[in-house]
């Protein structure tokens, strides 16, 4: 059994620390535990054969009791000779039953399990001590997410990445992800919106035979990305839109005449009638909606519906 000992806290390098995630958490409310019961579960810490310790689990309590002005804390001490294998475990363990791990953690500790154990065990054994359905293809996602460039794990530190879309993007060239960066730093995209906009990059680059960057570094692009007089949602609407109108030109085209031709009927912002046209122009059937507080209001609303119908401009809106 390992021995726990006081350790002085001049002693242990808090910088030294790899098998933990280092967080930038607001650890007050740990500080005030300590300070009214004190430490109820001692950190790890690994010789290093100078005299100093190596943080194995508990660096967050180590901080919190240098910030109360602690000198010493008990903590379970390993040998210098300790394996890496059974640090590694030792954190995980520390940290599986206490909280939530983030996806930046999940991604951390994926890439060090791949070091000392088969994908099949760390899926079925470790996933779920990370929060994570036991799947292979959440693990490999973990993975490829992991060769990420730093500043990427920093956006999945932040919960601004999806993990779906980080291991699509390790997939790409380095230099298309150089260029994709800043839209993700400056953009607020969901998952289904980084998803889209990944969909329609890797569609455009294979249609134009062109690279992921140079599409991004287009003058339309950058403009929309660097007009201060927009806030970011605005932006990425902006970008969304142009980069639909280049992967879907007859459609959007299509949408366009129709909303065009709502406005000559009055319909586009009608408050109590929508008309809407087949999904993607394609079929016969159009769809509308009609919103009416009493029979009257109905009864009002179908004839001016019929007095629309006969309209030319309704018979071009609704034609195939």
């Amino acid at each position: 059994m390992d021995r726990v000992q006081n350790i002085r806290l001049r002693a242990v390098d808090l910088d030294d620390h790899p098998f933990i995630v280092a967080s930038q958490a607001d650890f007050e409310a740990l500080k005030e535990s300590l300070a009214v019961v004190g430490l109820l579960n001692p950190p790890w810490l690994r010789a290093k054969g100078d005299g100093r310790w190596q943080v194995v689990a508990g660096l967050k309590r180590l901080r919190a009791a240098v910030s109360l002005g602690w000198e010493s804390v008990p903590a379970a001490s390993l040998p210098a000779d300790t394996p890496d294998r059974r640090c590694l475990l030792i954190s995980l363990h520390d940290n599986a039953f206490s909280r939530r791990f983030t996806l930046s953690e999940q991604v951390f500790w994926a890439g060090k399990l791949s070091c000392y154990f088969p994908v099949s065990k760390i899926a079925e054994d470790f996933l779920p001590l990370l929060g994570l359905p036991p799947s292979l293809k959440f693990l490999q996602r973990l993975l490829s997410a992991g060769t990420l460039e730093d500043p990427w794990h920093l956006l999945l530190a932040q919960e601004r990445l999806a993990l779906t879309a980080a291991a699509r993007l390790a997939l790409w060239q380095a230099s298309d992800r150089a260029a994709a960066l800043p839209y993700f730093q400056t953009l607020p995209l969901s998952q289904s919106k980084q998803e889209e906009l990944l969909d329609w990059l890797e569609l455009l680059a294979r249609r134009e035979g062109a690279s992921v960057a140079e599409i991004l570094s287009r003058p339309e692009l950058a403009a929309f990305l660097e007009d201060h007089a927009k806030n970011s949602q605005e932006k990425a609407e902006n970008i969304r839109c142009r980069l639909k109108a280049w992967v879907f030109p007859r459609l959007v085209a299509a949408q366009a005449a129709f909303d065009q031709g709502l406005a000559r009927l009055g319909l586009k912002q009608h408050p109590r009638l929508r008309l809407s046209p087949p999904p993607a122009f394609e079929g016969p059937d159009f769809h509308l909606e009609i919103r009416f507080r009493d029979a009257q209001e109905l009864q009002n609303l179908l004839q001016h519906l019929l007095h629309l119908a006969k309209e030319k401009d309704f018979s071009e809106l609704t034609s195939p």
